[in-house]
């Protein structure tokens, strides 16, 4: 017989998970009385070499709300081959390739010691991974040449059908158009002016041909014709020597800058806009927005501080004392776009790197909503940008095993 402490060990080693509490409150009074929350650790991408990935899909709940997973916790019917889902208690019917189940001959997902099974997905990934950068270009020369130089060396770690975008921002927000031969070509939004998703999706033209269109449009495979989100979403292995040229021509915002006054910086209409283009080509799907900002965003929606270098951006007493003037408004609109995102299945990362505060007290919800991150800096002139761009995509390609 082993111990309750050998028994909790031995699930820890198994499954990869460890909780604050072994047990669960049995009332809303006990639940109230925890010294420590109710929380666990869980190790995502834990190697079982004692367990190979199942070589098929898994069984899930038909509620569309619930859609969990069948597991050793599920009532089993075997007489009535059906299943009660453990969370939202949903009869459901086992598939037809489960019909010779029994109590002496189940299915791996309904052992005990099977609590946690790595999948082999039958069906191909319809998708490659898409990334979309957004830069900040009211940077110093200096600056912005070692952030090219990080985004140019971020390409070579890409896989070659990854699906990649740039989008660059000043006062002016420009979506670039990659593959353009001989020339640069780019869409200018105005900074001050927030865009609907139907709206960018109108303006870009994206999923619109007319029938001229269609004949002249490049075909895929199957003689269908592209997407027009590939003008700005295109495949690594094609738009590389455009993208690294493009990315080698980039200039700080030709904008002129009074003196005493701040470069205007339109960080919320940019971040509006790449969720909407996200949006609106790639919806339901698995993608990333990189935003690397150097300073505040100072006009426009999502606004933190205005031009004049007199005025500093808000600050703690501030923010205690409900006197900064443009929080709330700024909040509201990133908080939006985060939702949004999540909604889509986007995640927004945001590296900051400033000598002073470039308004992440504001934009926190667009990493939190989405569950990934932020790197604040003090300048992009430093090898630690690089370093995590590589450990960065290393992550995020290996937890995609692409």
């Amino acid at each position: 017989m082993t111990t309750y402490e050998e028994f909790i060990q031995q699930n820890e080693d198994r499954d990869g998970v460890r909780f604050t509490w072994n047990v669960w409150p049995s009332s809303r009074l006990e639940a109230t009385r925890l010294v420590v929350p109710l929380g666990c650790l869980y190790q995502p991408l834990k190697e079982r070499p004692d367990l190979p990935p199942i070589q098929y899909d898994p069984v899930l709940c038909t509620r569309n709300t619930c859609r969990a997973i069948l597991n050793p916790l599920c009532q089993v019917d075997y007489r009535a081959k059906l299943w009660v889902c453990n969370f939202c208690l949903q009869r459901n019917p086992f598939p037809p390739q489960y019909a010779a189940i029994s109590e002496q001959h189940q299915p791996a997902e309904l052992i005990p010691i099977f609590s946690t099974i790595e999948y082999t997905i039958t069906r191909a990934q319809c998708l490659p991974p898409i990334f979309l950068l957004v830069v900040d270009t009211c940077i110093d020369d200096e600056e912005l040449g070692a952030l090219k130089d990080s985004l140019q060396m971020s390409l070579s770690l890409l896989p070659p059908n990854a699906l990649i975008g740039l989008v660059t921002f000043g006062k002016m927000v420009q979506v670039h158009e990659l593959g353009c031969e001989g020339c640069s070509k780019s869409y200018v939004f105005r900074g001050t002016k927030d865009l609907t998703a139907k709206q960018i999706q109108d303006m870009l033209g994206i999923g619109k041909f007319t029938a001229p269109q269609q004949q002249s449009q490049p075909r895929g495979p199957g003689g269908q014709p592209l997407s027009p989100a590939n003008r700005f979403l295109q495949p690594v292995h094609k738009c590389d020597m455009s993208l690294t040229d493009l990315l080698g021509e980039l200039q700080r915002d030709p904008w002129p800058v009074s003196q005493g006054k701040r470069s205007l910086r339109s960080t919320g209409v940019a971040l509006s806009i790449a969720v909407g283009l996200l949006e609106c080509a790639y919806p339901n799907t698995g993608a990333r927005i990189m935003m690397f900002v150097g300073g505040p965003c100072s006009q426009g929606p999502g606004q933190v501080v205005n031009d004049d270098l007199r005025q500093p951006i808000r600050s703690h007493h501030d923010i205690h004392k409900d006197n900064a003037k443009y929080m709330k408004k700024a909040i509201k609109h990133y908080e939006g776009l985060a939702f949004r995102a999540a909604t889509n299945g986007h995640a927004i990362d945001i590296y900051s790197c400033a000598l002073d505060q470039t308004g992440l007290m504001e934009m926190k919800q667009c990493c939190n909503s989405s569950g990934y991150k932020h790197l604040l800096g003090e300048r992009f002139y430093c090898c630690r940008l690089k370093y995590e761009g590589k450990t960065y995509f290393n992550m995020v390609l290996m937890s995609r095993k692409i």
